[in-house]
């Protein structure tokens, strides 16, 4: 059992200063627009007796039989995650890979291409990031906080930073050049909604198998990070407002600063059941972010382009995510042919 579950207060005025200081010093990391503040609250020994009290009505009570997924071993996918250098507290490399590697499969079925090259995850004492820019082999390389043996904090941050890799996130990305993207506050919401995913999905996965016997009461663990997560006050629509009001109020705010996690965080709680009710469509971030225009359009443009970059097969995601914003107009509904109807019956 881990430290963050011994850790626990009754106290709820040092709960809330716990999840939330007061300070947050930010610091610039290379080649990523000031970082998220986010992972300090995180990257703490959260105490779990939020678990305990509140949950979301939403994921009160019991839950549907999750989804078939398909089976596959990300090692034998072709992933290759290398942990390296120092940094990560009493807990082995080997065991980090591990728990990222299983991360992995809960979030991909199969290895995009661009995955043939390594992802290279290193420690830092600053917020977790996927930097932009590749290795000198053409690596990959994220750096995350996590250290120790709090397993949950490894999945949560692993997970958001593989989906920004997933989400093309260095596309037309000038190196040395610190890029303008108005619309990723859009995929930092999708991360979150990936970081959520894995842990709910891997709590699920580690119930039944886990990897190994160390990691048996782990699930647990998962379960109860997810349960304080999603029902932070922060997160839940405000009563009686509707998703479009709420993003004709915020989203020229986040335009200009993607990490305003007290508001992104919102739309990633909606977004998770979009990918619980079929974890494959997280196979649609394959194609996002690959126009040339994604950086500085609009986001009925943005949202246009990752719809018809998308194969037919993963559309049904993009128009979901359209219509929970009431942007379904941007897609336009298919034609009616005349040509193919058969009249050769008569009444």
């Amino acid at each position: 059992m881990t430290g963050a579950l011994q850790q626990r207060r009754d106290d709820s005025a040092e709960i809330r200063e716990a999840i939330y200081p007061e300070k947050v010093k930010k610091k610039r990391i290379p080649f990523r627009h000031r970082p998220p503040a986010a992972w300090i609250r995180r990257g703490m020994q959260l105490p779990f007796i939020l678990a305990s009290i509140v949950c979301s009505l939403a994921w009160a009570g019991g839950e549907a039989a999750a989804p078939t997924k398909k089976a596959g071993s990300s090692r034998k996918l072709g992933l290759n995650i290398q942990v390296q250098g120092g940094g990560w507290g009493h807990a082995r490399k080997e065991s980090i890979e591990t728990v990222l590697h299983a991360v992995a499969e809960e979030l991909m079925s199969r290895l995009p291409g661009k995955l043939a090259a390594p992802i290279v995850v290193t420690h830092t004492d600053g917020p977790p990031v996927a930097l932009y820019g590749r290795g000198p082999q053409g690596e990959y390389r994220i750096r995350l906080h996590a250290r120790g043996e709090n397993w949950h904090l490894y999945a949560y941050e692993f997970a958001h930073e593989l989906c920004h890799v997933l989400s093309n996130f260095d596309e037309h990305v000038v190196p040395g050049a610190e890029p303008t993207r108005y619309n990723q506050w859009f995929e930092e919401t999708l991360c979150e909604t990936a970081s959520l995913f894995a842990l709910k999905s891997l709590a699920r996965t580690w119930e039944v198998a886990p990897p190994a016997p160390e990691w048996a009461d782990e699930a647990k663990t998962l379960r109860r990070f997810f349960d304080v997560l999603i029902a932070e006050g922060h997160r839940q629509l405000p009563p009686r407002a509707p998703l479009a009001r709420w993003l004709h109020d915020n989203e020229n705010a986040l335009r200009h600063d993607p990490y305003l996690r007290q508001k992104n965080e919102v739309l990633a709680n909606l977004l998770l059941p979009l990918f619980d009710s079929n974890p494959e469509n997280w196979q649609a971030l394959g194609y996002l972010n690959l126009d040339p225009a994604d950086a500085r359009s609009s986001l009925r443009n943005y949202l246009s382009h990752w719809y018809h970059n998308a194969p037919p097969e993963h559309r049904a995601l993009v128009v979901s995510v359209l219509d929970l914003l009431s942007l379904d107009d941007v897609v336009p509904p298919p034609s009616f042919d005349l040509s193919r109807l058969d009249l050769s019956t008569t009444m």
